[in-house]
């Protein structure tokens, strides 16, 4: 069983996240908090990723208001947060938040793909709260549905200009 530090480290060198993906700058010397982003499918992490607050609010000022309220109705009505706090708070084991989607409650071992998402303190501590969590690709893509060709277009750039390959609106959108 994976460890929290195994779950939010880079699949590709096994270590902490150290730089922020868009202003390269070392995470430790930033004075903000953190986000790690990893999108799994199939046992597989197809993308992953570090952001500081300062690049996440540039990339999010990006979005509509219209899409900034479709993602918050959706994590505001399709998610029990109480029910979900209670059980956090009642786990023997932080690692106990990945094992099923945070929306529909499917067991991870059910699941095709799924996107997790950790905050960090701007000393490097995770913060517990509303994160870590794991969603599921289908609540992904049932909290995408509806966002606006432009934001998709934000969401495209983001890939585009810091992976390689072809960008597509696929990846779990952790900046929103």
């Amino acid at each position: 069983m994976r460890t929290m530090d195994e779950w939010l480290a880079s699949e590709e060198t096994g270590a902490p996240f150290s730089h922020c993906l868009c202003c390269k700058v070392p995470l430790v010397e930033i004075d903000a908090p953190w986000l790690v982003n990893k999108e799994i499918v199939r046992e597989e992490c197809v993308l992953e990723y570090a952001i500081c607050q300062p690049c996440r609010d540039a990339v999010t000022d990006r979005l509509s208001e219209e899409s900034k309220e479709i993602v918050r109705s959706f994590l505001e009505h399709k998610i029990d947060w109480g029910e979900r706090m209670k059980e956090f708070m009642l786990a023997h084991d932080l690692t106990d938040r990945f094992a099923a989607c945070i929306a529909c409650r499917t067991p991870r071992e059910g699941l095709n793909g799924f996107g997790i998402s950790a905050l960090f303190d701007s000393g490097g501590s995770l913060v517990t709260g509303a994160l870590p969590l794991l969603i599921c690709e289908s609540c992904i893509a049932k909290m995408t549905a509806s966002l606006s060709e432009p934001c998709r277009a934000v969401w495209r750039k983001f890939l585009a200009e810091n992976f390689a390959g072809p960008p597509n609106d696929s990846g779990f959108p952790g900046f929103l």
